[in-house]
């Protein structure tokens, strides 16, 4: 893989070819990576039905959120649990990031994602984007844009990179890049690495190449390691651009000869630094977990009305915001095949908010959920 490198705002020349020097850090981290992703499934694996899903729920969001405003697109809570909802119920409406959520939703599949031919590539594109680029932004070539683009510094007005102008360029760089991933003899993380730097070099798109580029290394991620490792390299790029940025930026110059040490570099650190984040959230949500099933046995609470409440607790325990959480009708078929009818189901549901421990938060559809009293955990 040959990239295209920089001197001075100016492209210089893609004559060096892209490698990495195996430094000892890197193998460290590498290591270090793999031992935490089983960490990470054990944590997750112990977690109940309601509460890994919503966990998971929790880091789509987040990925999802956070790949979207690295290309400065605005995207809240409310917009993803929309089109959650549409896709779950297979509504046709067109609906903001329907296409992107769809696309992250399949992470959760574990289908291996087979890229062999340019026309996958645009695939994965077309599915990712579909509805959210603008007129100006299509494409205008046989299977990617045939025009030059270049990425400009925000902040200073800089121009950092300048992509191939070419298609027939952009074909044979992606060729020599689907040839790469691949191939098995490079060490999975490091190649992933690599892998995402000359994708994003390649620019192979007018708009998108930041989300499509995310997405693969997410996808791939998560098939290799676990689905929360690939789900926050979003988050971690997004909450150090900069970094992420000075690392692409310094690959391209031509001082560096191609030289993509650093870049793997920034990328291993940031999903060690996203697993340490998993693995701490999930062992204080689970001791929360733990304190509140406790507090339900030793409460007053009948049978039924306990398994409604802890039902909702790792509903709510798992997410950051209502939003996120389960409504009455997902309650109602959680405990569908349960000793309890519906019709008593809803009339506990309706007794717990008279008692003030649930709370009315939607009509449509009817939701409650747990007032904030009852949540009195403590570290202390």
């Amino acid at each position: 893989m040959f990239p295209y490198l920089m001197k001075k705002e100016e492209f210089a020349t893609n004559e060096y070819p892209l490698f990495v020097v195996p430094i000892m850090e890197i193998q460290l981290l590498s290591q270090k990576i793999i031992e935490l992703s089983s960490t990470i499934t054990d944590l997750a694996n112990d977690l109940p039905d309601v509460a890994h899903q919503q966990f998971y729920n929790e880091q789509l969001f987040n990925a999802i959120i956070s790949t979207n405003e690295i290309e400065g697109i605005g995207t809240t809570r409310k917009d993803v649990a929309v089109a959650i909802e549409a896709l779950n119920k297979d509504k046709k409406e067109k609906l903001k990031h329907k296409s992107t959520v769809r696309m992250y939703l399949d992470i959760l599949s574990e289908d291996y994602l087979n890229v062999t031919e340019l026309t996958h590539i645009r695939e994965i594109y077309n599915a990712l984007t579909s509805g959210e680029i603008e007129d100006d932004d299509e494409l205008d070539g046989e299977l990617f844009r045939k025009n030059y683009v270049s990425i400009v510094n925000n902040q200073n007005g800089k121009i950092e990179h300048i992509a191939p102008g070419k298609e027939e360029t952009i074909k044979e760089m992606l060729l020599s890049w689907i040839h790469f991933i691949n191939i098995e003899n490079v060490p999975f993380l490091i190649k992933a690495s690599l892998a995402h730097y000359f994708f994003e070099n390649i620019h192979p798109f007018y708009d998108g190449n930041g989300r499509t580029g995310r997405y693969i290394l997410s996808k791939y991620l998560s098939r290799k390691l676990d689905k929360f490792s690939g789900l926050i390299i979003s988050k971690k790029i997004n909450e150090d651009k900069n970094k992420y940025y000075k690392a692409f930026s310094d690959t391209g110059n031509i001082l560096n000869k191609a030289d993509g040490t650093q870049f793997v570099h920034t990328i291993l650190s940031f999903i060690i630094k996203g697993q340490y984040e998993i693995i701490n959230t999930l062992s204080e949500k689970q001791e929360m977990l733990y304190y509140y099933h406790q507090k339900l046995q030793d409460s007053s609470f009948t049978d039924i009305e306990a398994t409604i409440l802890f039902l909702l607790i790792q509903s709510q325990l798992f997410v950051s915001d209502f939003e996120a959480s389960i409504n009455d009708n997902e309650l109602l078929n959680l405990l569908q095949h349960t000793e309890y009818s519906q019709r008593s189901l809803k009339q506990t549901i309706k007794d717990l908010e008279n008692k003030k421990t649930l709370i009315k938060v939607a009509k449509r559809p009817l939701k409650h959920a747990i007032v904030e009293e009852f949540f009195d955990y403590s570290t202390k």
